[in-house]
């Protein structure tokens, strides 16, 4: 019979604990392994990338070796009935050649807020249940378990990336429709939602399929198109009003997308030709 392949996921400690005393923990010099957290109940703070955040529930920290952790728990009496409030969390603490894998090039924020995932609440406690058995080949079970909890936590993140991304290249969309007749910048586009114009860039072309900078342009043509045929300003009034601030740019691109120059645009096709 073949000898049994080296487990290379190992889970140190896995649990879950309510809080009900003020806690802290600390690590100055970084983490000797990788830490998965849950917050279940009430809330805490954190070390989230060099900038301490509150962490609330359904938000799942992940924090590989070398990183800095810092948590600070306080837990709260309600008013009414004097009652400790506990700040109630899952986490797990494991390490092996296969995590180092995994996590490599994933680029998985520190902080994402997962909500209560069935699937992921029930690995996670079967884990917890395992780790607290004592018998033979639990270093074979737990290495199984763990790949399949980081693979599950892959696709959950991956998937609330994709919605939020969504949300963010639709906000975007909106604020181009509102203010593309001004002389709008791709950092300013990028300001509306707070991110960098790599990130937007990125989340825009994965749900649009084009450039915020064409969008843009698509967006100024059909307000200009509707100018040209429907109102008597001039072709100048119509480049400026539609946010265009080069008059040459302007008729460049009315031509390559309508065929004809702005002014000869209106007269073939105007209102009362």
């Amino acid at each position: 019979m073949a000898s049994p392949a080296p487990h290379q996921a190992c889970v140190m400690y896995a649990n879950y604990y309510a809080h009900t005393e003020p806690h802290s923990v600390k690590y100055k010099d970084g983490l000797p392994f990788y830490l998965f957290r849950l917050q279940a109940e009430g809330a805490c703070r954190a070390l989230v990338e060099g900038k301490v955040e509150t962490i609330i529930p359904g938000d799942l920290l992940i924090y590989s070796p070398g990183q800095l952790y810092e948590l600070e728990v306080q837990p709260r009496s309600v008013p009414e009935s004097g009652e400790v409030q506990p700040v109630g969390d899952y986490f797990l603490i494991a390490n092996g050649e296969w995590l180092d894998s995994w996590w490599k090039d994933k680029g998985f924020p520190a902080k994402t807020n997962i909500g209560f995932d069935d699937t992921v609440i029930t690995l996670w406690k079967h884990i917890i249940s395992e780790k607290n058995k004592v018998m033979q080949n639990q270093e074979e079970m737990m290495d199984y378990l763990l790949r399949a909890f980081c693979l599950t936590l892959e696709q959950v993140i991956q998937t609330r990336q994709r919605t939020k991304g969504a949300d963010t290249a639709y906000k975007l969309k909106l604020f181009i429709e509102n203010h593309a007749h001004e002389p709008l910048s791709l950092e300013q586009i990028a300001a509306a939602a707070g991110l960098s114009v790599s990130r937007c860039s990125f989340l825009f072309k994965e749900a649009f399929g084009q450039s915020l900078f064409a969008y843009c342009i698509d967006v100024r043509l059909k307000l200009a198109q509707q100018q040209v045929l429907y109102s008597n300003l001039s072709m100048e009034q119509v480049a400026e009003n539609t946010g265009f601030q080069s008059y040459p740019h302007f008729c460049r691109v009315f031509r390559e997308r309508f065929g004809h120059p702005p002014g000869e645009y209106r007269r073939l096709f105007g209102f009362g030709h």
